[in-house]
């Protein structure tokens, strides 16, 4: 091995050396072939080393020839390293080293299961063992991270490889083994704890997948002959082996994903020798929370993962068929979560565990199969006292929680939910009835329900002084799970905030809507209405007064309060209006029941007490928020109506006479949604109250409407043009008396909404006219016409679809044309709304624009300027035109030649283009394409090549574009907008022209896209190595040789393929050169405490040469575009406790951690310079290899971005 100066090697000669060790690899392997065979040519055997004679019929060397040749690499190997270490080696040839043996194993696994008659024998367990062994001790003493993690990972693999080819479990019983020797490296001490800590996650997961396997496949335990025991299985083998091989490496803190990994092994073990696994498993979770260095998120994720195996084993084995083999025995399936549940109630009250992960087993429990379909009630009935008795205990210690110790409340919150969440669960699905209801004459009722429900309002009322509402506590749980990670620069470490805008949204619903509220009363409700006596309906009166007692004289008085009360009413009341809906329907009749009216005058006493107090206190405006919720809440208790009308009419009335006397826009807008529901529903009873009212016989009629096509009867009509007629005479009136005042008083008077009731008085309308079709289109358009005229622009966020569709049903009702000219003239229409919007004539009778963009309260509910108040609204208005009219367009693209369709596709680009949406209008370009492939399908019959044409020639230019960093006449924006759009020019360019040549190669063929597809790979590695682009440069290893293996699959000549398949090879090595020439590759060390390692290498063409006095060296380009070069943060294994290495073997003694040359230099203004560590050892590389006395190296920045090595003459 040739060394060049000051002891660095050539790139060169580091490429030669990597080939030589390949060839020696190779080499050997053909030559230990032909030794066995001329052994078995003087010396032959049956089976040892020889199948009979070599040279006869079918003859090949014997299995323990395996052994011979794995001892040949474990030789070349040990020699390929002590030569690696004696030239210092880069990456290159180490990782042929390291990957050679196993590189064999897997060849191995078609040549040498063949000579060992199609079966793993022992000669080949050996020769697997020592090679997997070689090439992971190869990897550690590397000292190189990436490598190691290969070895190991490709060890893994191996047994899978060979368990594919012999089958029966011999592979995966070999990964056993594999286990318990990567154990044995992950407890090195002189091995780096962070390299080791990533690397677990993925071998984990392969034994993870092996257990998996075993099962589904029925696999047997192997090793040589099949061990055939009712206890230990092939899943359970593998379980122990990662146990026992990672236990020593857990202790030292080396590998938290073990324990998390057995945790969900649990879940594929076969009974009965999971009972065994289990019990194991829990022992070892109680030894884990009793030991000090247990981390708490391993400990959490562990316990979390053992309530997980336990929920999927209790549902897989419940289905049968392939997981039956999984059910544990009856006397033991409950010992686990028994366990689990005492365990984590003990371990998270004294802080081994936190409370999410115990408060998840209590919801897996309760969701398992055995708890949901179960026979017998004692094991539900055990775990509602459970869950009943940790709540008392927290009600005994209320006094010791503080109010401002949110995460203490925050627990309690989640523990009343959950316990009240369980037992309702229980009741609905009838796990709780024992019987005792029938005992004490009593049928139907869920009496065990009824008392627990009583229990845990009567301990939850001591709670609810420090007990979050629903809202809040949903807010606290969002929040947990949708935190951002934030950097601080003054402290340089990362901190995680949660996302405020989540919690703001919810809000607090206030203290009725507490869940020791809300679920004793809904779960008294649901066990009462299991009755179908009539006097159990008399019971509902029970919670009704409960809840009016709490908010009428216990709660605050407030909206909020009030709100609640409504929906709580609702929710008691749900469960009665559905069993009476259902025993209705089922039963039919021809009279209405005394049940039905007495259920709805029960329901219509509550909101009648809180409308006299709202009558008496009235609503405060800024309460709006909470004012909406009361009038929705109101309008989904008019949806439980069950009489035919008694309550719908009642809640209806009294929701539209408050929500138009404080002018709540939201809940007028929901008025004729609320009443197209309560209708619908209403229709469904066999006999309603309002079927008494003498409506003429046209009236009854039922008709289609616009409501999704369903059919309602025409008198429902009635109700929507009311509903939508009272607000637009509200708005005229405003309007009216508005007229001379300034336009703040306008603003003031003029809030009654017309969007929605204007759409419900058509909707009214179609219902009540014979003929309506024509007369809705014409309202539609007098609609757009007034909401121009008077400036509401928020009518057209709707407008076109209702024209659209408006002109559809009276065209097909009048046989005017087709549906494809419909949506052609509707895109027409709408472009010239759009084009009205560009030019400002539909603004023009609108109040004056406010600038910028709307910024929502925190007390608006939608969020969003709907009346296109702001100037940034309405551009987002004029956009949203202009997709109705790209979508109507598209639904027509085949009528008039396409034609509107091409024309949409080009003004959508020009228009993304003037408005400077850089990703739209890129992706307008496709649309294009579409465009002109469909209009040339209606012209010809060139629909394929018109858009591969177009596809091709626009990746193109856009290509061009991005490489000489066009600006696209954008000239106002900054060079970094600029840099960024070329650069997403440039990645829709490389997107274009392979899709365009895919279809171009429709009919000619294949071979004309790879060709395109190499060609053009070769254009952007030309750009992408001027550029220093990171996407182009993965984009040509992908591009140029899958182009030419789709040319050599093309190609019917066996020759011409093979040329094709060695260019394939050539350019990704040439690649692969040129990147390892540009790249100071600087990877991870494998040992303890180690940093980034340098390779000591330097580009071939760097030689030292003298400078000619009076020249001025050349400067040398070092590398482009640095500010692509991104530094790893900081992870989280450096806040791990660190163990003092310890040499685990003399190799491991050799291994010297490099430390890295300083790369931040001061610049004497107040901040410093930092380079990345590969850009300053090129620099200083190059400078070693060169002359330059009376010259001083300048490193400069050119306008790309990319740093220059200069030169300046010294001034003598």
């Amino acid at each position: 091995m040739q060394y060049r100066r000051h002891q660095t090697i050539s790139i060169v000669h580091d490429y030669v050396l990597s080939f030589g060790h390949l060839f020696a690899v190779l080499g050997g392997f053909w030559l230990s072939r032909w030794g066995l065979f001329f052994y078995c040519g003087y010396y032959p055997d049956s089976g040892v080393l020889c199948n009979g004679v070599s040279g006869t019929d079918g003859w090949m060397p014997g299995e323990w020839g395996a052994l011979v040749q794995a001892s040949i690499f474990v030789m070349i190997g040990y020699a390929q390293w002590r030569q690696n270490e004696r030239v210092g080696a880069t990456i290159l040839p180490r990782l042929v080293t390291t990957l050679a043996p196993l590189i064999v194993l897997f060849i191995g696994a078609e040549i040498w299961v063949d000579w060992a008659n199609g079966s793993i024998s022992l000669p080949l367990i050996i020769s697997m063992l020592i090679l997997t062994g070689m090439g992971m001790w190869l990897g550690s003493v590397s000292n190189r991270a990436p490598l190691f993690l290969s070895s190991a990972f490709l060890s893994s693999v191996i047994p899978i490889i060979y368990e594919l080819k012999v089958g029966g479990g011999a592979g995966l019983t070999l990964l056993a083994i594999v286990v318990l020797m990567q154990g044995i490296f992950a407890s090195a001490k002189g091995l780096s704890q962070p390299m080791i800590q990533r690397g677990s996650i993925g071998l984990v997961l392969i034994v993870l997948i092996a257990e998996f396997w075993a099962v589904v496949g029925d696999l047997d335990l192997v090793l040589v002959q099949p061990i055939d025991n009712l206890i230990v299985s092939l899943p359970l083998f593998l379980w122990l082996s990662l146990l026992i091989g990672y236990f020593a490496a857990v202790h030292m803190r080396r590998v938290p994903w073990m324990p998390i990994g057995l945790a969900v092994g649990l879940a594929f073990l076969p009974s009965p020798g999971s009972a065994f696994a289990w019990t194991t498993a829990i022992i070892m979770f109680v030894y884990m929370v009793t030991r000090p260095q247990t981390r708490r998120w391993v400990s959490d994720w562990t316990f979390s993962m053992l309530a997980t195996s336990w929920f999927l084993v209790d549902w897989l084995s419940s289905s049968g068929s392939t997981f039956s083999n999984l059910e544990l025995d009856p006397a033991f399936l409950i010992v686990p979560p028994a366990a689990l549940l005492f365990i984590g109630a003990i371990a998270s009250r004294h802080g081994k565990l936190s409370k999410a992960a115990h408060h998840l087993m209590v919801v897996l429990t309760l969701l398992s199969h055995e708890m949901l379909f179960g026979v017998g009630s004692y094991l539900p009935l055990i775990f509602v006292v459970y869950l009943l008795v940790l709540v008392l205990r927290e009600a005994s210690n209320v006094e010791l929680v503080d109010l401002e110790d949110s995460e203490a409340r925050k627990e309690v919150s989640v523990l009343v939910l959950v316990t009240g969440v369980s037992i309702l669960i229980l009741e609905w699905m009838g796990r709780l009835e024992s019987g005792l209801g029938d005992k004490i004459g009593i049928s139907g009722l869920g009496v065990e329900a009824l008392m627990f429900a009583v229990v845990l309002y009567a301990i939850g009322r001591s709670l609810r002084t420090i007990e979050f509402d629903v809202g809040k506590l949903s807010g606290m749980l969002i929040d947990a799970g949708s935190t951002v990670s934030v950097w601080d620069p003054q402290t340089g470490q990362w901190s995680s905030q949660p996302s405020a805008s989540i919690n703001q949204r919810i809000g607090e619903w206030g203290p009725a809507m507490r869940g020791s509220m809300i679920l004793p009363l809904l779960i008294f409700s649901l066990a009462a209405a299991g009755s179908t006596a009539t006097w159990t309906v008399m019971l509902l009166l029970l919670p009704i007064m409960v809840l009016m007692r709490e908010v009428l004289f216990e709660l605050p008085q407030d909206n909020r309060t009030k709100a609640g009360g409504v929906w709580l009413l609702f929710f008691v009341g749900l469960p009665w209006s559905f069993r009476i809906h259902e025993s209705l329907i089922d039963a039919g009749g021809s009279e209405v029941v005394p049940a039905q009216i007495m259920f709805d005058l029960i329901m219509l006493a509550g909101p009648l007490l809180g409308q006299f107090m709202l009558i008496k206190q009235g609503v405060v405006k800024e309460e709006g928020k909470a004012a909406d919720w009361l009038l929705i809440g109101v309008m989904m208790v008019a949806l439980l109506d069950v009489s035919g009308g008694i309550l719908l009419l009642g809640m209806m009335f009294l929701a539209m006479t408050r929500a138009l006397l404080h002018r709540r826009t939201i809940a007028i807008n929901l008025l004729p949604f609320a009443w197209a529901a309560g209708i619908l529903m209403l229709i469904q009873l066999p006999v309603a109250i309002i079927d008494s009212v003498p409506f003429s016989a046209s009236l009854l009629t039922m008709k289609s409407s616009f409501v999704f096509g369903i059919n309602y009867p025409a008198w429902a009509g009635i109700g929507w043009v009311i509903i939508g007629a009272i607000p637009l005479i509200g708005f005229a009136r405003d309007l009216r008396l508005s007229k001379g005042d300034d336009a703040g008083k306008r603003e003031e008077f003029a809030q009654y909404p017309t969007l929605i009731p204007t759409l419900s008085i058509l909707v009214g309308l179609h219902l009540l006219v014979s003929d309506p079709y024509l007369l809705v289109l014409a309202v539609v358009v007098v609609a757009g016409i007034g909401a121009w005229a008077t400036g509401q622009l928020a009518a057209f966020w709707v407008w076109p679809p209702a024209f659209c569709f408006s002109l559809m049903f009276t065209a097909s009702e009048h046989d005017w044309f087709g549906e494809d000219e419909v949506f052609t003239i509707a895109s027409l229409v709408t472009w010239i709304v759009v084009i009205l919007f560009w030019k400002g004539i539909m603004q023009s009778r609108a109040p004056e624009a406010i600038p910028g963009k709307y910024v929502a309260p925190t007390k608006d509910m939608v969020r969003f300027d709907a009346e296109a108040k702001y100037q940034g609204t309405r551009d987002i208005l004029a956009n949203v035109q202009l997709g109705y009219a790209v979508i109507f367009s598209l639904f027509g693209m085949i009528a008039w030649g396409g034609i509107a369709f091409l024309a949409t596709a080009f003004l959508l680009f020009w228009r993304m283009w003037n408005q400077r949406y850089a990703k739209l209008m890129l992706a307008a370009i496709f649309l294009q394409a579409i465009a002109i492939g469909n209009t040339a399908n209606e012209i010809g019959k060139y629909e394929f090549e018109a858009m591969g044409t177009w596809l091709v020639l626009s990746g193109l230019v856009l290509t061009w574009a991005s490489w000489r960093m066009w600006d696209f006449e954008w000239t106002e924006k900054s060079d970094e907008e600029i840099l960024d759009l070329t650069k997403l020019a440039g990645i829709a360019g490389a997107i274009y022209v392979p899709l365009g040549a895919l279809f171009l190669a429709d009919d000619i063929g294949a071979w004309l896209f790879g060709s395109v597809l190499a060609v053009f790979g070769g254009i952007q590695m030309m750009i992408g190595f001027e550029q220093d682009e990171k996407w182009r440069r993965i984009y040509t290893l992908v591009a140029i040789p899958v182009g030419i293996l789709i040319v050599a699959g093309d190609i019917s000549n066996g020759v011409l393929q093979g040329v094709m398949y060695l260019l394939a090879a050539l350019t990704l090595f040439g690649q692969g050169f040129l990147y390892m020439n540009r790249a100071g590759v600087m990877v991870s060390g494998t040992a303890a405490h180690s940093t980034l390692v340098t390779e000591n290498i330097v580009p071939a063409n760097t030689d030292v040469t003298e400078v000619i006095d009076g020249e001025e060296p050349e400067p040398v380009e070092v590398v482009e575009e640095v500010v692509e070069t991104i530094s790893e943060s900081d992870s989280v294994d450096e806040v791990l406790p660190q163990v003092e290495p310890e040499p685990v073997a003399e190799a491991l003694q050799q291994i010297e951690p490099e430390t890295a040359a300083p790369t931040r230099f001061h610049s004497g203004e107040g901040f410093d310079i930092e380079l990345p560590p590969d850009v300053l050892f090129r620099i200083r590389s190059s400078l070693r290899g060169a002359t330059y006395d009376g010259y001083k190296p300048i490193v400069k920045w050119d306008q790309h971005g990319r740093v220059i090595l200069d030169f300046e003459a010294l001034n003598d």
